[in-house]
């Protein structure tokens, strides 16, 4: 083989992977959108697709290459219209149909006829045979692809023997290489089409079968816990209908059903805060004595169990914007988990900072602690640290926070405690 062979071979190699690029870069781009959330642009985001499979085309008709001999320029024009046509449908068909023609025409020459003519046949035919394809199974699929686009070449060299006398005999083995190149890269760019839609698939079966799950185990928990206080509600009801009891008696039997009915209406709102949150009016609070509020309303709870709340903060005042009682409801549900991780006693630190334009407020217990599996399930529903806990506090904590543009960062190292610190936007 001669030095001109050897540069005649990668001049062809270079152009059909060329050709083959830009082939292939829509659907490299249809993973970004895909990213980004634009799910399913195959089938519902017609204009994207139109104008990336046009771009495609347009650049295979201005960067052909030479096969196997100086006589026969190629390219891969046809690709995008097969596999637009097929995916996109009719409008996506003629859309690339009108543009690589225009380009074409614009670029003129020997056989712009035939070519325009055969992009024609291949944007009226391809979208005919859509709703048949798409019902196939992704194996039939490439083979079709495969068939549809040597059969297009096919009709280029009988349609040029037929109008212009193109002898068929002397290039038949050259376009049957034409057919295998352009008929496996067609495969292969619908391979890989269906490959993204079948992850695509099954992620968003994922998805769902999470949330199912999850409501599942939702409902489970609020279900357990609810029977409990009917329960006991229903009990005490009962021993007052069948029996009669003094006035201390009844009294002692109102005040626990009402402790009962408390109990459950705390669950039930919880679970509608962290389902669909409702905030009442933003304000501007001074941090402090936001938490100084809450210190005083946990200091019997923690004084009971032997634990010392002690709060840390600039006297300058630092100020977030936040509904006020849903930031307490937030805050008292990280204290309290962390007064009942301490069974022993011990102390619990508060720590208010500025951080450049955000104010932090870090909570700090020195209890039993976590380990990094329970920290990324905090917020979970139906997980919980406490063998007899919900996890709807934590749960309704995370929403709460997120609705209110705050964020939540847990440290925390099992028997050495754990730090959780919510950050806002510092208000002025």
């Amino acid at each position: 083989m001669g030095k001109g062979d050897d540069e005649g071979l990668r001049e062809l190699a270079t152009g059909m992977i060329n050709n083959f690029f830009f082939i292939i870069f829509p659907i490299v781009l249809y993973q970004l959108f895909a990213i980004a959330g634009r799910q399913q642009l195959f089938s519902k985001h017609k204009i994207i697709l139109t104008a990336l499979f046009s771009i495609s085309s347009v650049l295979c008709v201005l960067f052909p290459y030479q096969f196997l001999s100086e006589d026969y320029i190629f390219d891969l024009r046809q690709v995008p219209l097969i596999v637009g046509g097929l995916y996109g449908g009719p409008a996506v068909s003629a859309v690339i149909f009108v543009v690589t023609s225009a380009v074409r025409i614009g670029i003129g020459g020997d056989g712009m006829y035939i070519a325009v003519l055969n992009l024609l046949l291949v944007a009226v035919v391809v979208p005919l045979l859509r709703n048949f394809y798409l019902r196939m199974g992704w194996l039939a699929k490439i083979l079709f692809v495969f068939l549809v686009s040597i059969t297009s070449l096919l009709f280029n060299l009988v349609a040029g023997h037929l109008l212009f006398g193109d002898p068929i005999h002397h290039i038949v083995d050259v376009w049957l290489m034409l057919m295998l190149n352009q008929g496996m890269i067609a495969a292969i760019a619908a391979l890989l089409i269906e490959r993204i839609q079948r992850q695509e698939y099954m992620l968003n079966a994922l998805i769902k079968h999470e949330k199912l799950e999850t409501v599942s185990h939702f409902a489970a928990s609020v279900s357990h816990e609810l029977r409990n206080p009917i329960q006991s509600i229903k009990g005490f009801v009962q021993l007052l209908n069948n029996h009669e009891y003094d006035r201390d008696r009844q009294t002692e039997f109102h005040n626990t059903i009402l402790q009962e009915i408390n109990a459950a209406e705390k669950l039930i709102e919880d679970y509608l805060i962290f389902a669909k949150p409702a905030y009442g009016r933003i304000e501007t609070i001074h941090t402090k004595s936001e938490i100084e509020k809450i210190m005083n309303i946990l200091g019997p709870y923690a004084a009971e169990r032997e634990i010392k709340i002690v709060l840390t903060a600039p006297e300058d005042g630092l100020r977030i914007a936040v509904d006020p009682q849903k930031f307490q409801q937030a805050v008292i549900n990280i204290i309290r988990n962390g007064i009942d991780a301490m069974p022993a006693g011990g102390l619990f630190s508060i720590v208010i900072q500025r951080e450049k334009s955000a104010v932090l407020i870090k909570l700090t217990d020195s209890g039993s602690g976590m380990t990094k599996e329970e920290i990324q399930r905090l917020g979970e529903p139906y997980f919980s640290t406490k063998t007899t806990g919900t996890g709807l506090g934590m749960m309704v904590t995370y929403s709460v926070i997120s609705q209110m543009h705050g964020e939540i960062d847990v440290i925390s190292e099992k028997g050495q405690g754990t730090t959780f610190t919510l950050t806002f936007a510092a208000a002025e």
